[in-house]
């Protein structure tokens, strides 16, 4: 669930870059079952072609006290006839004095030529990858970066996509769900009108043997994109995943883009829960 709430971060910071368009920052809560569990924060720094993202997380309230938790992931590339083609990809997360971590690096055609894990994965607690697992795949926030251009182009968000991570390799489905209205809340700066993207995915190799209940039961994963500020990307403002034992939500509640960009004149204050 780190992993997604991360990648769900950073779409708003994913659009395609050009010459006038302003560095940003985005700030996310998360909640599940009413309680506060994570916060997240991401930033894009447009250069001309390139893409390069970052997103930083930690845990909240319950949650932190149990199972403490702070993370940081970065992905850099360029785009090519309509193409995300990544450079580079990182993962770092940290939990009390261990930290674990990821690196992939791309030669030029966006093939995955070195990939370095630590710790190296446990056979007794992970699945066996897949013979030549990294062949023909992105890594996640490529693959965010992908499919934020195919809104900004298409004004859809589906796609499937082969995704391998350096520990985990799946497949990656994404369907447009058609348009919502988002009521005022007080947990989230926006309301209005956002796009449903539904998100499923196939799990091929690295994931746990053992797995939670949470996600065993997780359902309905839904990320709502919307257009908060003038002139600005599509970026996320809400995610909804529904499991057994009850709902996550993400709420986007700060936006930071110096220059041009503003907040829409039609959204709405704040307003009941």
């Amino acid at each position: 669930m780190k992993r997604f709430l991360l990648a769900f971060a950073l779409i708003a910071l994913s659009a395609p870059a050009s010459a006038d368009t302003a560095a940003m920052r985005a700030t996310y809560e998360v909640y599940f079952g009413g309680l506060h569990i994570l916060s997240a924060e991401s930033e894009f720094s447009p250069e001309g072609s390139d893409y390069a993202l970052a997103a930083k997380a930690r845990t909240r309230g319950i949650l932190d006290m149990f199972f403490g938790w702070h993370g940081e992931t970065r992905s850099a590339g360029r785009y090519e006839e309509g193409r995300a083609v990544p450079g580079i990809h990182t993962n770092f997360g940290w939990r009390g004095d261990k930290r674990r971590s990821a690196v992939l690096d791309y030669g030029p055609d966006g093939t995955v030529t070195s990939a370095h894990v630590d710790p190296p994965p446990d056979p007794d607690e992970v699945t066996d990858m897949p013979e030549g697992a990294a062949a023909g795949t992105i890594d996640p926030l490529t693959v965010i970066a992908q499919l934020s251009r195919l809104v900004t182009r298409e004004g859809s968000c589906s796609g499937e996509f082969a995704v391998f991570d350096g520990r985990r390799r799946y497949d990656l489905r994404i369907t447009d769900r058609g348009m919502e209205a988002l009521p005022p809340t007080d947990y989230s700066i926006f309301s209005g009108e956002a796009r449903r993207c539904g998100i499923e995915y196939a799990m091929l190799g690295g994931q746990r043997k053992e797995r939670s209940k949470y996600t065993e039961t997780a359902r309905e994963r839904v990320v709502y994109v919307a257009h908060p500020l003038k002139d600005g990307p599509p970026i996320p403002v809400a995610l909804k995943i529904e499991t057994d034992f009850g709902t996550l939500m993400a709420h986007i509640t700060g936006i930071e883009a110096p220059g041009r960009l503003a907040l829409q004149d039609t959204m709405p204050a704040r307003g009941s829960r």
